[in-house]
């Protein structure tokens, strides 16, 4: 039968002339040639540098040293936090993807100048976007994606009435009794909650090993992070019981640094490639964001709002993304109080602890931290002339965010996904100019230095009277020089 096969291949015109064009008369033997591929270098992953952020607490600027260890390969925040339920036993608010939304900006800084930068919605976007699907849903996790505590059940004191099922160390002594199933580690309503939280720091010199900053070599560099005002993480109810006993607080914040340590020999011979005094300084490609955001407030029930960008670098991309302006009131405002003997709210509605909004705060599309408002529609014009239009799916879910489109639940429709207030961590849409998601190499994109009037048109769904933050995130290419006397690295071209 091989034989057969065989022999009528070699009869084939178009088999033959495939081999012909490919210039490989014997078809492609290198497949099956022995061969063994050449090692990297001998380095070994370091995992375990840590660098403690002293004082860090909420709604602060705090710094800290990289150290100067080897190639730095990946980093993270790792936060231990803790508050406590008020007397009354409140379901509290908790931001979505609390340890993005513990931060509100990191910056990679050298002797005082800014290399890259990333905001808590970012980092979101990044995570969300990764395309290694465990890699992916490990960040998400790490970071508490969705996190919820004190979950009531529809009709308070009714047995099965959880529309979520508890984590399995959350389970109380009495599991007849729903009011004891939390979701955080604690089975005592009145002791104080404690986790550790991570923030994944996904800045472009990680993306590959050719972009990756080689600390032993160039100039000192410091990790500043922004904290984010505690009651944006972590919020209790408006009255004085409802309210949180112990409010939000970071007890210990750290830097999580992995490096790749290389042997003497093989390190001196790529710093001498890499910084060789001779010819012109070495560049470094990768990206960062640059931020515009303007506040409007809605006359009707579906908002048109324009920002004009002056931008001039290269772009890959613009990230979109609607928040309503949220206080302290509003953040107060989601959270519910249940006690015992008391009726949920609208009778068997789910409990708004579930459904994350209700009442007064659903209309005023309150929402928690982290989550963002659905976009209808996103025009960008230059000159006056179209250069995208895009819908919710065609932005987000098909080809205006190709080839970066969304990971997230592929089986989830709108409806499942957003909240009553039309939220949804995932409403973050990204206009995409470039042919492959990694920015390591310049593979399609928009020169903006070439046009003239950037106007970008969002139209989203809202409420009138109410305010809410417009915002869109250039995603740009830049080249960093690394000076090969000094180790200086600066911006060398970002348009």
């Amino acid at each position: 039968m091989s034989n057969i096969s065989i022999q009528s291949q070699e009869n084939s015109s178009l088999y033959n002339s495939a081999k012909q064009g490919a210039n490989v008369p014997m078809g492609n033997v290198d497949k099956l040639v022995y061969d063994m591929e050449a090692p990297d270098v001998n380095a070994f992953r370091s995992r375990e540098n840590k660098t403690q952020i002293l004082g860090c607490a909420p709604n602060g600027t705090y710094q800290a040293e990289i150290n100067p260890f080897g190639l730095w390969r990946n980093c993270y925040l790792k936060f231990n936090v803790s508050w406590k339920v008020g007397t009354d036993i409140c379901s509290p608010t908790i931001a979505d993807a609390l340890g993005a939304n513990i931060i509100e900006s990191a910056k990679i800084m050298s002797n005082s100048r800014t290399l890259f930068e990333l905001t808590s919605a970012q980092i979101q976007y990044l995570v969300y976007t990764e395309k290694d699907h465990a890699k992916r849903e490990g960040m998400k996790q790490a970071m508490v994606n969705q996190v919820y505590d004190r979950v009531a059940s529809n009709v308070n004191g009714t047995s099965g009435g959880n529309q979520v099922p508890a984590t399995l160390w959350a389970i109380g002594a009495n599991t007849a009794d729903d009011q004891s199933l939390h979701y955080l580690a604690s089975d005592d309503d009145t002791q104080t909650r404690t986790i550790d939280v991570y923030c994944p720091l996904p800045f472009s010199c990680f993306q590959d090993m050719k972009s990756n900053l080689d600390t032993s070599f160039v100039e000192k560099l410091v990790l500043e992070i922004k904290t984010r005002e505690g009651i944006f993480c972590v919020a209790g109810g408006t009255s004085a019981n409802e309210q949180l006993a112990t409010a939000f607080t970071i007890n210990k914040a750290e830097i999580c640094n992995e490096f790749l340590v290389i042997e003497q020999d093989a390190k001196k011979a790529i710093q001498s490639k890499n910084y060789s005094l001779g010819g012109s300084p070495l560049a470094v490609l990768g990206s960062d964001f640059k931020t515009k955001s303007i506040q409007v407030t809605a006359d009707a029930i579906t908002t048109k709002a324009s920002m004009n960008l002056f931008f001039t670098e290269l772009a890959h991309g613009i990230l979109f993304e609607v928040q309503p302006v949220r206080t302290t009131a509003g953040m107060r405002a989601i959270s519910t109080l249940f006690t015992s003997g008391v009726t949920a709210l609208n009778g068997n509605q789910p409990s708004r602890a579930i459904r994350d909004a209700g009442g007064t705060a659903t209309r005023k599309h309150q929402t928690k931290q982290g989550r963002y408002l659905h976009i209808s529609k996103i025009e960008i014009k230059a000159g006056g002339k179209l250069l995208f239009s895009g819908d919710h799916h065609q932005i987000r879910n098909l080809n205006g965010s190709s080839p970066m489109c969304l990971n997230v639940n592929g089986d989830c429709e709108v409806a499942h996904e957003e909240d009553v207030a039309h939220a949804s961590p995932y409403n973050l849409y990204y206009v995409n100019f470039a042919n492959s998601h990694l920015t390591t190499a310049i593979k399609g994109a928009l020169a903006l230095r070439n046009l003239n009037s950037i106007t970008c048109e969002i139209t989203f769904p809202s409420i009138s009277g109410e305010k809410y933050n417009v915002t869109s995130h250039l995603r740009h290419y830049v080249a960093h020089s690394i000076d090969g006397a000094s180790g200086a690295v600066s911006t060398a071209l970002s348009n």
